[in-house]
């Protein structure tokens, strides 16, 4: 049985992940895809093959409207790779229309927005499923990461988080109108923050820890990268435990992620793009001794789309895709955020439930 589906969104990510991720399932037919511009949705199409319409605003042409697309009973659900203050009321005409929705990460640009729709969703909507495409929760190594961890079976210490990049011109998501002028908290800090915050989740929950509060500041090095693209920020767990989470897209001269949980038994480096996972661990004799671990890199939109076609066929929809899960990654974010713009004002994570 083949699901057909709708791209709403015809940019640099929907082009170079979610086409070739719906072209590799056999559970799924890309049926139409949307965007503002018909150029941009022609264009695509050309890309993606003779059985894919395209859809745009125009009103020369008005049977190849969004809503005409959502009218079409072949289509049975839709993925949403739009900018991050537009995706909510593409989310919502999809679910309206009765359409499974996949809706590219963070889920809202703030936690106020995320919340009426997830109220809307759950209120109003029935019959379908609402997943939040977060692509590093898909990550095998994350999760053999946390493994270790919790086979450690330790108590936390500390932990880190350091992700240094540099994003100019001769990145293709730079050119991206929405990531120049963004209109949406924290700009890059925002686009990339939610995936950090989510594999540090995954990692402290192997610990049964969570991030209670906050205190961050936020600093503007590369004025092309508006409103702030450098964060600071120290976490404290639900346990009391405390840890760095640094993060920058304006550093030119250092390159590097990596996540590091401290317990009383031992430690875990998990570094993805070093394709790495060390320990340091005592040995036999008492002595600490370090081992690594080939962690392979996979990107994983392919097995986010899949697990999503397959949450419709089987009518269980992966936890990984979960909506709440979303929320506490934008939620911690947000917080950072907020703390910076406050100058450090410590902040604690509210415990309202998705």
């Amino acid at each position: 049985m083949s699901i057909g589906v709708a791209l709403l969104g015809a940019g640099v990510f929907a082009k170079k992940e979610h086409l070739p991720a719906i072209k590799s399932s056999p559970l799924l037919s890309l049926k139409a895809v949307y965007s503002r511009s018909r150029t941009s949705a022609e264009t695509f199409v050309e890309a993606a093959g003779d059985d894919t319409e395209a859809y745009f605003d125009s009103p020369s042409v008005p049977s190849r409207s969004l809503d005409d697309l959502l009218r079409r009973d072949d289509i049975a659900a839709v993925i949403v790779c739009v900018a991050i203050d537009v995706s909510p009321k593409l989310i919502k005409k999809a679910l309206r229309a009765g359409k499974h929705v996949l809706s590219e990460k963070p889920i809202a640009p703030d936690l106020k927005t995320a919340r009426s729709l997830i109220d809307f969703y759950q209120q109003e909507i029935k019959g379908v499923f609402w997943g939040v495409a977060e692509n590093f929760r898909f990550w095998k190594s994350v999760h053999e990461a946390a493994k270790i961890i919790k086979d450690l079976d330790a108590n936390l210490v500390t932990f880190s988080i350091t992700s240094y990049s540099f994003v100019n011109a001769d990145n293709p998501f730079y050119h991206s109108d929405w990531r120049q002028k963004p209109t949406f908290q924290g700009g890059y800090l925002l686009d990339g923050g939610v995936h950090f915050v989510a594999v540090l989740r995954t990692l402290l929950a192997a610990l049964d820890q969570k991030i209670e509060a906050v205190s961050a500041y936020t600093t503007s090095i590369q004025k092309t990268l508006p409103p702030v693209d450098t964060i600071h920020a120290i976490l404290k767990t639900d346990h009391g435990r405390v840890g760095s989470y640094i993060s920058s897209v304006g550093i030119e001269s250092k390159l590097a992620m990596e996540f590091e949980i401290v317990t009383d038994k031992g430690s875990v480096r998990y570094s993805p793009f070093q394709m790495q996972i060390a320990t340091k661990l005592k040995n036999q004799e008492g002595k600490w001794e370090e081992q690594s671990q080939t962690a392979p890199l996979m990107w994983g939109v392919k097995e986010e789309v899949a697990a999503f076609a397959e949450g419709i066929l089987t009518g269980r929809l992966d936890s990984k895709l979960s909506i709440s899960e979303a929320l506490e990654d934008l939620r911690i974010v947000e917080a950072m955020l907020t703390s910076g713009d406050a100058q450090g004002l410590p902040i604690t994570i509210s415990k309202d439930a998705a």
